[in-house]
């Protein structure tokens, strides 16, 4: 999915179509420039890349294309590459939130440039860093290096913007009519993936084999629209990897309802792999929210869905869970769906006791039910960052520890150094890497990148094995 304005589509009388690409021609060769940016770009920064990419708008306007098929396939290449922040001598989103928070308690609304040095040298010191580091980390706030350019064909690249336009434009979608034909095995994974993403629907069998959904749209949704536009997303590909399948759509235009069908007989404008069946998140919510908070405090341990906790007679499953050493914090992110969830999901955390809970709220659902919980309450809005539950997560678990660099090792010129490690005791594989330069602490993981692995039948080291694989 896209953002909306990236959205191409046109409307006919009563109709409603997205822009869909042939592989082929203009479009194959525009995907094509943009991939090849992306190639040359690696270890550049994804602004530095975005801009080098403007020049493909002109031409593609020249040629009669929309400027937004060059921004979307460039959006989609990026979220295909691998990227990494810039690194930095302090993280920026810390140094970002800590410089905040000393300017509230000291400043308030006015900034003098005396008082704002005098808050950066107290953040600095804080974070043992230079105040010349600290600026640069505000100034590269979530800045992002390419590492890895996407491994993408051209084709690969105009089939997912097809995608993407049918599922921005299902954002808009009140109502789908979804049908499946084929055998019954195909029918099972389907209704398992809309039970799993948690979609509103009603199912029927077909004649001849398959099933129909009737599934609300996100636009009959009065909140939550962009959680449940996401999950429909997640829907459309698996409908699309069946072998015959067709959607129809009622769209909500700008004064009216519009009409948008799409069957398999276009199949091969899409992407042909198999989506993932199990998605890792529930949410792009909650997938966020895992990515910032692990980025802010790579020391504490970010669980999702951890072991379930006793909630008087029921049993209740959080969505995260946070530790340090053997301090542990609950998260807890509350979502729209019914009344009866809402009422549900409050029961329980009324009823959870002698855990530390932190309940994370949209602002929209932000009733005096929750505020009368036993339990710490944060609002958000739309976007839970980690930014927004780590005051209170440093209260219970301290302050993060500074992660320790990571050692690097010349693996091809330790294999010349080293005999055959396997059937060898851990203690002599130890021996050995000591021999050839390997600090002991390191030993274990320089093992595994060697290729070996340990039977650990015994914790003794005189004891355990180690082999091949």
């Amino acid at each position: 999915m896209l953002p909306s304005n990236l959205l191409v589509a046109r409307v006919r009388k009563d109709r409603v179509e997205p822009l869909l690409l042939e592989p082929e021609g203009l479009p194959l060769a525009i995907a094509s420039e943009i991939l090849a940016r992306f190639t040359e770009g690696v270890g550049r920064t994804l602004k530095e890349i975005e801009s080098a990419i403007q020049d493909l708008e002109e031409l593609a306007l020249e040629s009669g294309l929309d400027l937004r098929v060059v921004k979307a396939m460039a959006t989609l290449a990026a979220r295909a590459a691998a990227l990494e922040p810039v690194k930095l001598p302090v993280d920026s989103l810390r140094a970002r939130l800590e410089v905040f928070e000393e300017a509230g308690r000291s400043l308030g609304a006015a900034v003098m440039e005396t008082e704002r040095r005098s808050v950066l040298e107290r953040v600095a010191a804080r974070l043992g860093c230079r105040v010349e580091d600290l600026e640069l980390a505000l100034e590269k706030y979530q800045e992002e290096v390419l590492v890895k350019a996407p491994s993408l064909t051209p084709e690969d690249l105009v089939k997912r913007f097809n995608l993407s336009m049918v599922q921005t434009l299902l954002f808009k979608a009140a109502q789908l009519d979804v049908r499946v034909r084929g055998g019954g095995s195909a029918a099972k994974q389907l209704l398992r993936y809309v039970k799993k993403l948690g979609l509103l629907y009603m199912a029927e069998s077909l004649p001849g084999g398959g099933v129909r959904l009737q599934i609300d749209g996100p636009a009959s949704l009065l909140r939550q629209v962009r959680r449940y536009g996401t999950r429909l997303a997640k829907l459309v590909p698996h409908v699309m990897s069946a072998d015959r399948w067709e959607i129809k759509a009622e769209v909500l235009g700008r004064t009216r309802k519009l009409l948008f069908q799409l069957d398999s007989s276009r199949r091969k404008m899409f992407p042909a792999e198999m989506p993932e069946l199990e998605p890792a998140f529930d949410s792009e919510v909650e997938r966020e929210f895992f990515k910032s908070l692990s980025r802010l405090a790579p020391s504490w341990r970010v669980e999702r869905e951890p072991e379930p906790l006793v909630a008087g007679s029921k049993i209740f499953i959080p969505d995260f869970s946070v530790s340090s050493g053997d301090l542990k914090v609950y998260v807890e992110i509350v979502g729209f769906w019914t009344k009866e969830y809402l009422e549900r999901k409050l029961d329980k955390l009324r009823e959870l006791r002698g855990v530390k809970v932190i309940v994370a709220v949209d602002e929209e659902l932000a009733c005096s039910s929750f505020k009368q919980l036993p339990h710490d309450v944060v609002l958000f809005k739309r976007r839970l960052r980690g930014a927004d539950v780590y005051p209170l997560l440093k209260r219970f678990l301290g302050e993060p520890r500074q992660t320790e660099k990571a050692f690097s090792v010349d693996l091809e010129a330790l294999k010349s150094k080293l005999p055959d490690l396997s059937g060898k005791t851990l203690q002599e594989a130890v021996r050995d890497l000591e021999g050839a330069g390997v600090d002991k602490a390191n030993a274990v993981e320089v093992l595994e990148k060697l290729g070996y692995s340990i039977d650990w039948g015994t914790l003794d080291p005189r004891k355990a094995k180690v082999k091949r694989g």
